[in-house]
């Protein structure tokens, strides 16, 4: 069984995605996801902080992005790629207190292989673990 924070992050990547797309109220999306899918979620503030750190830096973490996927432009990127690399990105830069980089990265890898195609867990991989191992993000 899942634990309440990884249901939080697919509910938080569902989120964003919907943001992205269609241009709607990111607390709205949010507050309406939680309310259908996050009933077994024990702290609604873990995908509160997430999501809004995400949208905040959203541009920084785009640049980690095109730093260490430049041969996907950010438009030409399967959108379900685009969004986990920004979540797990966000984690691994903009980190909670008690989220090991490690458990941000398999995270994230979980959650392209269940969402996006059969090379998409191996590339969330290859850029998180580039990030994680650059060393101007503080540990």
């Amino acid at each position: 069984m899942a634990s309440w924070r990884h249901l939080s992050r697919v509910i938080v990547m569902q989120s964003f995605f919907e943001y992205i797309i269609r241009k709607a109220d990111l607390d709205d999306i949010l507050k309406c996801n939680l309310s259908s899918y996050g009933e077994k979620i024990e702290d609604p503030a873990f995908a509160e902080s997430l999501i809004k750190k995400m949208a905040k830096h959203q541009k920084g973490i785009e640049k980690w992005i095109k730093k260490y996927a430049p041969e996907w432009p950010l438009e030409k990127m399967n959108p379900v790629e685009r969004v986990i690399l920004i979540l797990g990105i966000c984690e691994l830069v903009y980190p909670e207190k008690d989220v090991p980089m490690n458990v941000a990265i398999n995270e994230a890898i979980e959650l392209a292989k269940a969402y996006g195609d059969e090379n998409s867990g191996k590339f969330v991989n290859g850029v998180l673990n580039s990030v994680a191992h650059d060393k101007t993000i503080k540990k």
